[in-house]
């Protein structure tokens, strides 16, 4: 059952954390009173915590490890290996790319 949870709350960061702050705006506005500057700063952080969960997503699609763990001694070649692929990568981009003809060239690359 906590593994479901869990595997949900993976798939569905957004879902959550949606959820929670509409429970939060709504105890907020009926229960506590708040106006318009405390719903502002609640909508705030939620962007805030939006936007890490976004950047976690970002860093762990690009290889990165989750939690606050240390740095091992192997992460070097990883970067390297990366950086090979995003060169490889990147001269595949460049061959397929048109560039534009200036008066003086007529077509050709710089």
């Amino acid at each position: 059952m906590i593994n479901a949870i869990q595997h949900w709350t993976h798939r569905h960061p957004y879902t959550l954390t949606g959820l929670l702050f509409l429970a939060m705006v709504l105890l907020g506005w009926t229960a506590l009173g708040w106006g318009e500057r405390q719903l502002g700063f609640l909508l705030l952080i939620y962007f805030i915590v939006a936007l890490g969960i976004r950047l976690d997503e970002i860093s762990r699609t690009l290889g990165g490890s989750s939690g606050n763990l240390p740095a091992a001694a192997g992460d070097s070649d990883t970067v390297i290996a990366h950086l090979r692929d995003i060169k490889e990568l990147l001269g595949r981009i460049d061959s397929k790319l048109q560039w534009p003809a200036s008066d003086d060239d007529h077509g050709q690359r710089p």
